[in-house]
């Protein structure tokens, strides 16, 4: 029986680097768009597709070859002057681009592609002729999620023929017919050797197979030799079926684990150090030089495990320039689907953050800039009136701060009037008008943060149905940052996400009650205060403080976690949440640690975010104080 499983792993990593491709190519072709007469743009973006068409061809992925094929030969007559650009040729290229993205997702399930739409492929014919490309479907130009997939049925990985690749095939092109690891092409250590022959002729005719038209498939494209496949020895999935796997793959730079490699090896050094010192105080050694190196083999160690866990953390750290870097068509298909002529503008996409992270932040961002296009930028006839360009630009920045990241999501468009936001929350009822005549220009612009608000009269494919600004703010909170906007009529908006570097280790600020530590983040703490009876002050019965002119409220940790509450806290922790401030207070407090979160998977108690380990071996509960508080406000 052959190794499934080892086939899975081949697949998977075609479709890591064909992604990373195509995307490549989605973003040469954005800056093509704007220098159509650069032919050495246009080379790299015909070798990339080719590439990618090139892995396709060793799947037996017939589909997508011939979608492959056909724009491949468009990039051809572009980059020899067949042909001119045109904004109509470059939505039939982008539609095509975004069928095979769903192509790979339909690959990425163990299943063949179907064939591309007929319109699609009418479309890519007429091109290649020189004739009027025709239109293509919006639901086609215009994707609603750069980096989303159709959900769609997924078939066992034992599929074969017409229904998953044939992984016979593939398993017979990589390793003969007598069971021995084809030899390369060259012998080269950097190259997968594919006779011409291997392919077409263990291809069963039903499959269609396309002759394989490269002699050698670069490393790059499957991340190994053939003499690299696995046999029996890869575990067998585990994901049932229908599930879509997560790519839980890093890329690190070889330097990163050199440095993890080296500190280890000092780490072990130090170990052996302390053995020996640990041996020499059992025997009775115990004076002034033993312990002096005692010392410093502990100082030692401890910097070295400081410096080995910042090390770690660094491999996990990616340029969100990755994901950034898909955005531009987004924001370009839907400008073309509106008849609007943006531009989204990039800067900071070397700034790095946690790989997880990067990954949650893809459908916050994609609503932000469909609503900067949308609702942000105006029509031209609107720019003309008001004296502004013809283009519109978005801008999407990211830049570090301290061991915060600070992404920005700006527009020149019309920007929002507090007045109207209010009035629009009134009409929809999802505040009174009472309520909203307190609220500050501040608090009317969060307003649309509520769920089934939207400033669009008629519903459309693009908005008006309410939903995605308060999945926005979700998402973002639920990565512990917070969104903030900032709008001028007339001259556009901003709207700014803070978030925490990494959510693998967090600085905390350690609280005791009673005889029990809790942890609190220590990006929410202000001030740490000493609590006397006479600083409290019962207003409309309940407990507050003077700091500073400012008066707080005081909550008991107690309270908050449903502990029977101490008559006098001696510490109060001065914390700020957006723009609410608070105390909390406790028995005491044990200093700030930075802590490794362990998350609770099978059992997480409301209001526990984590748990992690103190230095004497104590649990402690890592606090989700925005959540203790929405249960106390409830």
């Amino acid at each position: 029986m052959n190794d499934f499983a080892g086939m899975e792993e081949l697949m998977q990593d075609f479709l890591t680097e064909s992604s990373d491709l195509l995307s490549d190519v989605d973003s040469k072709l954005m800056d093509l768009e704007k220098t159509p007469q650069d032919r050495n743009l246009l080379n790299v973006i015909f070798r990339g597709f080719h590439t990618i068409k090139g892995g396709a061809g060793f799947l037996n992925a017939t589909e997508l070859v011939t979608l492959c094929h056909l724009t491949e030969n468009l990039f051809d007559k572009l980059r020899n002057g067949e042909l001119n650009l045109s904004a109509e040729l470059m939505d039939v290229i982008f539609a095509a681009t975004g069928e095979v993205k769903q192509m790979f997702g339909s690959l990425a399930q163990s299943r063949q592609p179907d064939a591309a739409p007929p319109h699609l492929i009418a479309s890519l014919h007429a091109a290649l002729k020189g004739e009027a490309a025709g239109a293509v479907p919006a639901a086609v130009a215009a994707p609603q999620a750069v980096a989303s997939q159709p959900a769609q049925p997924a078939v066992s990985p034992s599929a074969t023929g017409a229904n998953g690749p044939d992984w016979n095939v593939l398993y017979q092109a990589l390793v003969g017919d007598n069971g021995t690891p084809v030899a390369g092409g060259n012998g080269s250590q950097n190259s997968v050797g594919v006779p011409e022959q291997a392919a077409p002729a263990a291809a069963p005719a039903a499959a269609s197979a396309p002759v394989i038209d490269e002699t050698q498939l670069k490393i790059s494209a499957f991340g190994r030799r053939a003499d690299d496949v696995p046999g029996n020895k890869a575990p067998p999935s585990t994901r049932r079926e229908g599930e879509v796997a997560k790519d839980n793959t890093i890329r690190v730079d070889t330097d990163r684990l050199d440095q993890v490699l080296n500190l280890s090896g000092e780490i072990g050094l130090t170990k052996n150090r302390l053995t020996h010192l640990r041996s020499d105080i059992l025997q009775g050694r115990t004076d002034a030089a033993t312990m002096r190196a005692l010392d410093e083999s502990v100082s030692q160690l401890d910097a070295l495990v400081v410096n080995l866990q910042n090390a770690v953390m660094k491999t996990r750290m990616q340029p969100i320039g990755r994901l950034f870097n898909k955005y531009p068509r987004l924001a370009r298909d839907l400008a073309r689907q509106l008849g609007r002529d943006v531009e989204l503008v990039l800067s900071g996409e070397e700034t790095e953050i946690d790989k997880t992270m990067i990954e949650d932040l893809n459908d916050p961002l994609v609503h932000l800039i469909r609503n900067a296009v949308d609702h942000g930028v105006e029509d031209p006839e609107q720019r003309a009136a008001a004296g502004k360009p013809a283009k519109s630009l978005v801008r999407l920045s990211a830049i570090q701060e301290g061991d915060h990241i600070l992404i920005s999501i700006s527009d020149d468009g019309k920007g929002m009037r507090p007045e109207a936001i209010r009035n629009k929350a009134i009409e929809k009822g999802l505040i009174s008008a009472e309520a909203a005549s307190s609220l500050d220009d501040e608090q009317s612009l969060n307003l649309i943060f509520l769920p089934g608000f939207s400033t669009k009269d008629q519903i459309s494919s693009v908005s008006g149905r309410g939903v995605g600004m308060d999945v926005v703010k979700t998402n973002i909170q639920k990565l512990n940052g917070t969104i903030n906007i900032a709008s001028e009529p007339g001259k556009g908006s901003e709207f700014t996400i803070m978030l925490p570097l990494t959510l693998a280790i967090l600085p905390v600020l350690l609280l005791r009650l009673c005889n029990q530590s809790f942890a609190v983040p220590l990006s929410l703490v202000r001030e740490i205060l000493s609590i006397s009876p006479d600083d409290l002050q019962q207003v409309s019965g309940k407990a507050t403080m003077v700091v500073r002119g400012e008066v707080l409220p005081v909550l008991p940790l107690a309270r908050l976690i449903g502990w029977e509450q101490a008559e006098t806290p001696e510490v109060g922790v001065l914390m700020q949440i957006e723009k609410n401030s608070f105390i909390l207070s406790a028995d005491g407090f044990a200093g700030h640690d930075d802590v490794v979160i362990k998350s609770l998977d099978t059992f997480r108690p409301k209001g526990v975010a984590g748990v992690t380990m103190s230095s004497d071996g104590e649990i402690v509960l890592i606090l989700d104080i925005k959540e203790l508080l929405g249960d106390i406000r409830g």
